[in-house]
Formats: C-alpha cells, sequence, structure tokens
C-alpha cells in the first residue's frame, strides 16, 4: 500500500476470521461478508470492511490488542456507501500507534504461551515454537489461546509439557465452537466448556485417550492400526476409548448444581500412540452404541452390514453399549474429532495467511462417499494451496468438519443438531445407525505433508 495507509497490511479473511475468534460469537457477521481486511504494521489493530450483499452497503468492525495482547472489539460502524469511505474511517480507529487497550479491573492476566516455565517444554512443544514449518500452527494455537474465554492457571504450563496433547484439543474445540458462532462459556472449574446457539445449551468436558506412558500421541515412530479388523474395532482401542469415557463418568458431573438437569457431554480425542487418531475412529461408535459394523459379500455383491456385541474383545471384556444403559441417561452424547492435531492447525494457520517461503502442504487421506450401497472410501491426494482442495467445501477448509457428535438414543436431555450444526451428527433411528451433516465432503482419516522443504 502507497500513501497514507503505507503503515497498513491488507489480509486475507481467513486472518481476520482467526483474529475474530475472541468475539463471543466468533467470525459471524449475521448477513454481512467480509469484503476487505487489514492489520497495522505492528498488529496491534485489525479490521475488516464488511459488505451486506443485499443493500450493498458497507460496514467496518475493529479489533484492537490488550495488554496482554488478547483482541477486543472497540469500534464498529456501518452506513458506508463505499469501501474508500469505510477504510478511512477504519484507518482512524485503529488509533495508529496508542497505546494497547488496557486490562479490565480484576482480571487476571493470562502468562503468554511461549514463556517457557521452570518444568521446561517438551518436544511436541519444542517442535511447535521453533521450526519454521510450524510456524503457520505456532500463529493458529497462539490466537486460539488468546481466544480461550477463562484457561485455567496451568494451561500453559501444562501445553507446554506432558498435556500438551490435551491442551491441544482444548484449543481445537474452542475453535470449532466459536467458528459456528456458538457461545463458549468457562464460568466454572469443570465441565470445561458450556456452549450455547440458538437458546439450547450443553455442557462439555473434554478428555484424550492416552496411554499409560507419561507422553502418549506425540513424537515418535508412526503406529499403524492392526491388521486384524475385529481387533481395531472392539479390541484394546475400543477398551481405551471405554475406560476413558467411564473415569469421567465416575466425576458424577450431572450432580453439580449448575450443570443439573441441562444437556452434557463428553468430548473425546484419541492420542495414545502416534498416528493412532488415523485408524481408531470406528472403535469409538463401535464401543457407544455395541454395534460391529462390517462388509460382506464379494465384487459388486459387497454391502454394509452390522451385528450388535455384548462385550468389547480386549482383555478386561468390558460390556459394549454405552448408550444401552439407562444408568447413563444423563449423558447426552460424546463429541469425537480425530483433528485436533498440530496438521490442522498448520494448515488452518497456512491458508491464514502465514506461509513461510518455499513451504507447502500435501493433505492425503479419504473422504466418506456418500454414494447409496457405497463401502469404500475415496482416496485424494492434494496441495491444500489448489484449488481443488479449498473446492472441497463451500468455503475451503474449516475447523468444525471433522467434528462429530454421537448422540445417546436414552438421553433424558438430548441436544438439537441445531446447536453444533457443522458436526456430523450420529444418531439411532428405526434400530439403524444413520448420520446427517451439512458437508458433502468428510474427511475420514488424513495426514499432512510438508511439501519438499522438510525444514527443520
Amino acid at each position: 500500500m502507497t500513501g497514507e495507509n503505507a503503515d497498513l497490511k491488507q489480509i486475507n479473511a481467513r486472518q481476520f476470521d482467526l483474529f475474530a475468534l475472541s468475539l463471543e460469537r466468533g467470525p459471524n457477521f449475521g448477513d454481512r461478508e467480509i469484503y476487505d481486511a487489514y492489520k497495522t504494521a505492528k498488529s496491534e489493530a485489525a479490521g475488516a470492511i464488511l459488505i451486506d450483499p443485499a443493500t450493498w452497503t458497507f460496514s467496518t468492525l475493529t479489533l484492537r490488542r490488550r495488554v496482554d495482547h488478547r483482541w477486543v472489539r472497540t469500534d464498529e460502524r456501518g452506513g458506508f456507501a463505499n469501501p474508500d469511505l469505510a477504510l478511512a474511517h477504519l484507518r482512524t480507529s485503529f488509533r495508529i500507534g496508542k497505546p494497547p487497550e488496557p486490562l479490565p479491573s480484576g482480571e487476571r492476566r493470562r502468562r503468554p504461551l511461549c514463556e517457557i516455565g521452570s518444568a521446561g517444554a517438551s518436544p511436541e512443544f519444542e517442535l511447535l515454537s521453533s521450526t519454521l514449518d510450524h510456524l503457520p500452527a505456532l500463529m493458529a494455537v497462539g490466537e486460539c489461546y488468546l481466544a480461550l474465554p477463562n484457561p485455567d492457571p496451568n494451561f500453559v504450563s501444562d501445553f507446554q509439557t506432558n498435556n500438551f496433547a490435551s491442551r491441544l484439543f482444548e484449543l481445537y474445540l474452542l475453535a470449532c465452537f466459536r467458528e459456528q458462532g456458538i457461545r463458549v462459556r468457562q464460568d466454572h472449574v469443570s465441565p470445561d466448556f458450556e456452549i450455547e446457539l440458538g437458546g439450547a445449551n450443553c455442557w462439555i468436558e473434554a478428555v484424550t485417550a492416552n496411554s499409560a506412558e507419561p507422553r502418549s500421541g506425540g513424537i515418535g515412530p508412526w503406529v499403524h492400526a492392526p491388521e486384524d479388523r475385529d481387533e481395531r474395532l472392539t479390541g484394546d482401542t475400543a477398551e481405551r476409548f471405554a475406560k476413558t469415557l467411564r473415569g469421567k463418568l465416575q466425576r458424577n458431573y450431572e450432580h453439580m448444581a449448575h450443570v443439573r438437569g441441562q444437556p452434557f457431554a463428553i468430548a473425546i480425542a484419541d492420542f495414545h500412540e502416534s498416528g493412532s487418531m488415523v485408524w481408531s475412529r470406528e472403535a469409538l461408535p463401535t464401543y457407544l452404541y455395541g454395534f460391529k459394523a462390517y462388509v460382506e459379500g464379494e465384487g459388486a455383491d459387497r454391502r454394509a452390514a452390522g451385528a450388535s456385541i455384548s462385550h468389547l474383545t480386549g482383555k478386561n471384556r468390558i460390556p459394549a453399549g454405552l448408550f444401552r444403559d439407562p444408568a447413563n441417561a444423563h449423558l447426552s452424547g460424546v463429541l469425537f474429532s480425530n483433528a485436533a492435531t498440530l496438521s490442522k492447525f498448520n494448515r488452518m494457520g497456512f491458508l491464514a495467511g502465514w506461509q513461510p517461503p518455499g513451504l507447502d502442504m500435501v493433505r492425503q487421506g479419504i473422504l466418506f462417499d456418500r454414494t447409496p450401497g457405497a463401502v469404500d472410501a475415496i482416496p485424494f491426494a492434494l496441495s491444500i494451496s489448489s484449488p481443488d482442495y479449498e473446492a472441497l467445501w463451500p468455503f475451503g477448509e474449516a475447523w468444525c468438519q471433522e467434528l462429530e457428535f454421537f448422540h445417546n438414543p436414552l438421553a433424558s436431555n438430548p441436544i438439537p443438531f441445531d446447536l453444533i450444526p457443522g458436526a456430523t451428527h450420529w444418531f439411532e433411528q428405526d434400530g439403524e445407525i444413520q448420520c446427517n451433516t451439512i458437508w458433502e465432503n468428510t474427511v475420514l482419516a488424513s495426514v499432512t505433508d510438508l511439501g519438499a522443504s522438510k525444514r527443520r
């Protein structure tokens, strides 16, 4: 830019959306769309020019950093006849060179994410914070951390050390919720989140399925899926999900005064081995519904089928069908994703404009085939910079596309699908497990390769 706007930098809409995760309803502007977005040279302010396609009028939204670097909305104006007038006002509202916004009275100042504590840093945090190839992830992680309403005092020390995966999962969930316009509260120590949209609400407790090792699911040799399908669906992986969920249910969240009589769900992600999240997903619904899916027939006669099971086949012979037990009716459902990974944050940061020179990312995996009667997934391998990759979804890759909600058919407080509209919803109807989703293309599993540069 030149002239009076030389101290502004134009940014893409996705980067402003990432900043706007700090807003109560995230980057959702009603009938308005982002026309242009800018930030100052020192990133102390950012703003968007919004357009209402129905009236072709323009408005502005300004965010400024607080002294703790969090974004806050400081100005919002409408009624501009053209984008030049909107930009002129936006520049004034940035208050370039002025001090950052103050910390509200009584609010605790959160610890900087990259300020290493006395416990040191895990290899996963070192990879995130000190390698150029993961700069996009670091920027995305940082903005999600700043957007958390009220992280607990141990968040940073946990994230920097052995609870890296658990805290990354919380950041991922926050991004998913806010992206969908869901209001997120952290007014109580537990459960982790209360979410609300359209008058419906649900309490969410987040947990990760880990191994018995102090550090699990992080940097290490890639662990492949068991070759035996029964072992993959009903064996040790299913038992690990079962133990993790049962452990959370023993906390009796439903008896807490602020939760009692309201919907409650557990959000779970699998980090028990490096790479396990790529293949472990199928074990979760098998355990929840006590129903094992399989393929029967040969050639053109192949079709999906299934059978009820009473127990998992691991060494503990845990009863299958968490949702079949009336004692668990207080559990509205289980929220799951296999995308709470550094690769996801790296892609989202890259697409938001933080793109180190020479770095590209190629995502390869399998898509759910929605063709009636199809039993095999559709393979894909695409650069995330390519038009073909962006075209997989109406507005490109989103945070919530890998989010799945498994509904408890016996739930005493069920949640409506519209509470988490971007998730794929699984539910029982007429004795069959069915799904509902807004996405034409759903990624079942994927890995992301860092192009040709391979910098470390």
